[in-house]
Formats: structure tokens, C-alpha cells, sequence
């Protein structure tokens, strides 16, 4: 089937997009939270923080560049575990704001359930920073993190070269549903095969960006089809397109390109062996840092950007090794 021209990478995420330190807080956490950086101490600017989960390394790898930046500019901060839980993110930040934390850093786990949190700050005047993932109400400082719709463009573009002029079938592996993340990286993947029709996503899985459930999802998938009937599949992070590509070569579909997202050491270690096609670049120890020093400036009285958005890069065994992972 003939091929569209393809759009220039700018136009194509134009048309996706859109003085002093006080008293910290202290104390012990509220009902419903989860303190995991040790017990509450007083301190200048005490910054509170809440992640979706200490179970992914990529949010124990930004946990780190929060303390280390932490650390170097002499503040102190909360660092809270939300336990994959909308609920219990919620509770933290109000609990956070409770103990009288100067501000908020937040990765919610969906940009909808914590709008809640962010209006509880806002009712305060704390002021409170989006990180890694979009918050979808209420007034944020700044939102601190990548692009992901540039992510999956680049994802798109890279399965539209290794598919070639004869394109194919794709399976395509999302995250958790709702998050700022799955949506964007769906959105940039969707907007580069609009333009490539010879390539077919031939069915969509959420496997909430988790090792487990992605090979539950894959398992399920390799009955449906048959080896030679799939020629990619596209996960939404290398946690779900390591176990995707384990089961794809398990079921000897040995000719099918395996696309990831997130840069892990794994994902590394796997484009260099062939088990995975690419993975996208992003580094959570370079946002968790940058969204300290956004957030330490601004308390400081100066002008922040509202957006702050770091790089994303395409990894493949062409570059491998010019580049290190994120976590």
C-alpha cells in the first residue's frame, strides 16, 4: 500500500499540543500516608514530595534526584510513596500540607484523581508542581518533565523505518489508563501511523506499565495471532516491552521488532542483544532534580518557566553506546 508523506517532527507535536524560607513542617504522617523518608523533621523550606510508587525504579531513580538536589541546595524534603493508590496520593498531599510544608511536589498517578490535592494547595496558597506526568485542574507552578507525545513520535518514526515501505500489523502495549503518559505517548504514536496506513494496529492492551501484567497481556496476545501475522509490538515502557519480547521469542515470533520507552539499563543491555528494536531516552534523576530547583527558585520569589521540559532521546543499536541509562 502506497505511503502518505510524512510531516516534520515540529509540526506534528504543534498539531498534538496543545522571598525568604519560612518554618517547614514536621511531625508524623496523617491516617492514609506512608512516610518513607524517615520521621518528619523541622527545617528551612521543608518541601513535601508524593510519587505514584516505590515499586518502579524509574520513581526510585527520581526519589534520588530529588534528595541529592535536596541535599545540595540545603533543603529538606518528604519524600512520599502513593503506593499506586489515587487516594492515597490525595491523602498524602493533604496530609503534607497538614504538617505545614512550604510546597508540593507531585507525579500523580492519573492527572484527573489528584486535581483534588492540587485545589486543596491552591486553597492553601502552597504552591505545588507538576512532575514526570500533567495534572488536569487546578494551578500548578510549573509542570517539570519530558514530552511525551514527542516519545511516542519518536517511537512512531522509528517503527515506520524499521517496517518499511511494506509496513504490517503492530500490537501496542499501553500504560495505566488515565495517566498523563499512556495518553500522551498514545496521542504522538497515533499521529505518525495517520500518516502510514500500510501499518495496522491490529489490537491495544493496558498493562499499567507493569512487568507482570504485560506478560499477561503478551500471553494472551501470541494465542490470537500467528508468528507471521505481527511484525511490532510498541510498549509504553521497557518494563512492558522486556517481558512482551520474552514471550514473543518464547513463541517464536523471532522476526518481530519490540519497541520500549524509558531508557532502564535492561532496555540497554536488550537493544544491544537484539531482544528489543529501541527505547526512548528519559532520565527521572534529571527531573526530580530539575523539579527541586524549579520549585526552590520560585519559593525564593523568581521567575519560573511554566514549562520545563526535558530531553527525550531515540535509542537504538546504532547509538547504543553513546549514551547511558536512566536508571
Amino acid at each position: 500500500m502506497k505511503t502518505t508523506n510524512r510531516l516534520h517532527r515540529p509540526a506534528l507535536l504543534a498539531f498534538l499540543t496543545l522571598a525568604t524560607f519560612g518554618p517547614g513542617c514536621g511531625g508524623e504522617a496523617g491516617p492514609g500516608s506512608a512516610v518513607d523518608t524517615g520521621p518528619s523533621k523541622a527545617g528551612p523550606a521543608r518541601i513535601g514530595v508524593v510519587l505514584p510508587t516505590f515499586g518502579h525504579p524509574f520513581f526510585l531513580a527520581m526519589k534520588d534526584g530529588i534528595e541529592a538536589k535536596a541535599k545540595e541546595l540545603k533543603l529538606d524534603v518528604d519524600v512520599r510513596d502513593g503506593q499506586d493508590d489515587d487516594a492515597k496520593q490525595v491523602g498524602q498531599v493533604e496530609t503534607l500540607l497538614n504538617l505545614g510544608c512550604k510546597a508540593i511536589i507531585l507525579c500523580p498517578r492519573d492527572e484527573d484523581a489528584l486535581v483534588p490535592a492540587v485545589e486543596a494547595a491552591n486553597r492553601g496558597s502552597v504552591p505545588i508542581l507538576a512532575l514526570n506526568r500533567r495534572i488536569n485542574g487546578g494551578e500548578v507552578v510549573a509542570y517539570v518533565g519530558a514530552d511525551d507525545s514527542e516519545g511516542g513520535v519518536l517511537q512512531g518514526e522509528e517503527l515506520v523505518r524499521l517496517l518499511g515501505k511494506k509496513g504490517g500489523k503492530i500490537l501496542y502495549l499501553e500504560g495505566t489508563e488515565g495517566s498523563s503518559p499512556q495518553r500522551k505517548r498514545n496521542a504522538g504514536l497515533t499521529a505518525v501511523l495517520k500518516l502510514h496506513p500500510e501499518i495496522e494496529l491490529a489490537d491495544s492492551r493496558f498493562a499499567g506499565f507493569q512487568e507482570d501484567k504485560a506478560k499477561g497481556v503478551m500471553t494472551d496476545l501470541v494465542r490470537r495471532f500467528k508468528p507471521d501475522e505481527i511484525r511490532a509490538v510498541v510498549a509504553q515502557s521497557d518494563e512492558m516491552a522486556l517481558p512482551a519480547s520474552e514471550v514473543a521469542l518464547a513463541e517464536g515470533w523471532k522476526d518481530v521488532a519490540v519497541l520500549g520507552f524509558d531508557g532502564a539499563k535492561t532496555a540497554f543491555d536488550a537493544v544491544r542483544d537484539g531482544r528489543l528494536a529501541c527505547t526512548i531516552l528519559q532520565d527521572p534523576r534529571e527531573q526530580g532534580a530539575k523539579a527541586v530547583e524549579v520549585m526552590a527558585a520560585h519559593l525564593k520569589g523568581e521567575a519560573v518557566d511554566r514549562e520545563v521540559v526535558t530531553p527525550l532521546r531515540l535509542i537504538n543499536k546504532a547509538n547504543v553506546d553513546q549514551h547511558q541509562p536512566a536508571y
